[in-house]
């Protein structure tokens, strides 16, 4: 379990990485080479970032809808009926 602790990032930890890479980037000191990589990596965390808040997106939507998924639906709400 804590095998995939480690491979969970949590989203406000992958924002504040991209924040810092963009004050980074906006620093005139950075070098062309330096400056590539960043851009790089920052477009990684960005994609991240964005496919997990779609991930979220579509979960409100299904429970605004009633149409809780698999993952969620257990014995708690066959109990409750």
């Amino acid at each position: 379990m804590s095998e995939k602790k480690k491979d969970v990032v949590r989203f406000e930890d992958q924002l504040a990485q991209l924040e810092s890479i963009v004050a980074r980037l906006e620093d005139e000191s950075v070098g062309l080479e330096e400056a590539l990589g960043l851009f790089e990596n920052g477009m990684d965390l960005a994609k991240k970032c964005r496919e997990r808040l779609e991930e979220v997106e579509t979960r409100v939507s299904q429970l605004l809808e009633g149409d809780e998924p698999e993952s969620v639906s257990g014995s708690e709400d066959e109990d409750a009926e």
